[in-house]
């Protein structure tokens, strides 16, 4: 192995193709770790077309793709005889390890990565991108257990030479309108994100030949075995979900990945009483609360990674009238209501938020009320030292909504205020 290859210090191989081979590469500018996708020379001019192509995909990509499950691709370099692109390192490796029968993830962790991958999937395409290689090997796992997006060596880009007219999707997860040589779509890699939850929840494909005809021919021709019958703890929602993603036909799929997103949100929904959140049913509630719902998926995320998210019963104090205070709430799900000196004042519900006072006043503030649950509720809190580690355009976005709020805030007390004169 060689010492470097431009100015990236190569550490070891870890992952070969046919195309390319992939190193743990360490960048002395940036003091990171990086993965180095190496190009190999190609031995015919048909794979040199093909190659050439994928290196165009990634390298206008670079610096393009920002999004918390996206792996970051930071450079594209092509030098006389060869041809490298530098892309954030993942520590933890792909899905391939879970795909068989005896190594299947939990049903619950499976649901949110699938989730992320949505969101994922859904910030590419409103970019005019389509990744084209969904598989368990292009989804990896950080330290952490979240997951990452990788290999944009097969993605159509729109307004770039690129890979609409190839085949490179790998035989087993490559859509029926590919097969069709019809144009790729977000459709397209539904369908083999959908092959790929199939083979993550069964542990085998759902659509099989021993040859690569063979496998074509059963995606464009074959119904697949619901999944609970290959899997009898799995719930039925599944069934329905996975054959909506796995229709011959792009318009008989979801409408988009948001509604993609929603069904396996519903899906992994767990009881009320479980302490443990998921990300989906925090990303979702962020969605629908007047502080937040006007921020995109990258600050979305950046807020459901820095909340303190509670779940509570009915009668439950949240917040106490004369306590000190000063983070910023939301009711996720769930009704509360809110008192003061005895006297009700609101009821707060789904999306509502509160404590933006105390919020405003900081760190001597008391709280001017009483807010106490109605129903079975979920609550998000935002302390002020949770609010400083969001990005700094999270922050002013945040900032903006919340003077709007206040504003709404003090139009309704005057108003009441007024009726009551």
């Amino acid at each position: 192995m060689e010492e470097r290859v431009g100015k990236y210090q190569l550490r070891s191989e870890i992952g070969r193709g046919a195309s390319s081979i992939v190193y743990l590469a360490f960048d002395d500018f940036l003091n990171a770790d990086l993965a180095l996708k190496v190009y190999l020379p190609e031995s015919s001019a048909e794979r040199a077309m093909t190659a050439d192509v994928q290196f165009v995909s990634e390298a206008a990509l670079a610096g393009r793709l920002e999004h918390p499950h996206i792996v970051t691709i930071v450079d594209a370099v092509a030098e006389p005889g060869r041809r490298y692109v530098a892309m954030e390192y993942v520590a933890g490796g792909s899905l391939v390890r879970y795909s068989a029968k005896e190594r299947l993830m939990p049903v619950a962790d499976l649901v949110q990565i699938a989730f992320k991958c949505c969101g994922a999937l859904d910030y590419a395409s409103r970019l005019g991108i389509v990744h084209r290689d969904i598989k368990p090997s292009n989804i990896l796992l950080d330290g952490a257990g979240d997951m990452k997006l990788a290999d944009f060596g097969a993605a159509f880009v729109r307004g770039v030479r690129t890979t609409e007219r190839f085949k490179l999707s790998s035989p087993s997860y490559t859509p029926p309108e590919q097969i069709r040589e019809e144009p790729p779509s977000a459709q397209g890699d539904m369908f083999s994100l959908g092959v790929t939850l199939y083979e993550l929840l069964t542990g085998v494909k759902p659509f099989r030949g021993d040859t690569v005809e063979a496998r074509l021919q059963s995606i464009l021709q074959e119904s697949h075995v619901p999944p609970s019958q290959l899997r009898p703890d799995l719930p039925p929602i599944f069934d329905a979900i996975l054959d909506r993603f796995l229709r011959k036909w792009p318009q008989e799929r979801y409408a988009n990945w948001a509604e993609a997103a929603l069904a396996l949100a519903d899906a992994g929904r767990l009881s009320i009483y479980d302490m443990a959140v998921p990300d989906s049913e925090k990303f979702t509630a962020l969605r629908e609360s007047s502080l937040t719902r006007e921020f995109d998926d990258v600050e979305a995320w950046d807020a459901v990674r820095h909340g303190r998210w509670r779940r509570l019963r009915p009668q439950e104090v949240v917040v106490r009238e004369g306590d000190p205070g000063d983070s910023l709430l939301i009711i996720a799900r769930g009704e509360a209501a809110v008192t003061t000196q005895g006297r009700m004042l609101n009821v707060l519900r789904t999306g509502d938020c509160f404590g933006e006072m105390g919020y405003a006043q900081g760190p001597e503030a008391r709280r001017s009320a009483t807010v106490q649950t109605l129903t079975d509720t979920l609550v998000a809190e935002f302390t002020p030292e949770l609010i400083a580690q969001l990005s700094p355009g999270t922050q002013l976005k945040l900032a903006r909504t919340l003077l709007r709020v206040l504003a709404e805030r003090l139009t309704f007390t005057n108003a009441r205020l007024a009726s009551k004169g």
